[in-house]
């Protein structure tokens, strides 16, 4: 019985491994709404890969640019992240209230990464800084 039981257990563990991977895509194949934030906020920078990562209850979607930039996508297609490391996020990703908040407040200062969870936005500026905003623009914490 003991053998029975160990074998149903390693054959769950393998086809959860199984269902849990990443696959390469082809930018084609990302969703419609996902191909548009690209073309509309990355225009002349191609896409040099892009991977569907799926578990059991989800899917999303990674893509890197040729310039380095970092995309993270749920499955629908709408943005999670934006990570460009050394440069500026390209103007209008985030919300005007938060864009106006880090000119006014942090002069000079380049928001580098962007998250959009489900409660608020997590704002990183280019000296290290993070911030975190509610989705209606109000600053919530410094960290």
């Amino acid at each position: 019985m003991k053998k029975v039981l160990f074998a149903i257990v390693c054959l769950f563990s393998l086809s959860v491994q199984l269902v849990m991977a990443e696959k390469p895509v082809n930018a084609d194949q990302l969703p419609v709404k996902a191909q548009q934030f690209l073309e509309k906020y990355f225009p002349n920078v191609e896409v040099s890969y892009a991977k569907q990562d799926t578990d059991i209850f989800d899917r999303d979607y990674t893509v890197v640019l040729t310039n380095g930039d970092k995309v993270e996508f749920d499955r629908n297609g709408n943005w999670k992240e934006v990570d460009c490391e050394h440069h500026q996020v390209p103007a209008g990703i985030l919300p005007d209230v938060i864009s106006k908040y880090i000119s006014d407040k942090h002069k000079g200062q380049q928001v580098v990464e962007v998250k959009k969870e489900r409660r608020h936005y997590e704002v990183k500026l280019q000296n290290d800084l993070d911030m975190e905003f509610s989705l209606d623009g109000k600053l919530l914490k410094y960290d």
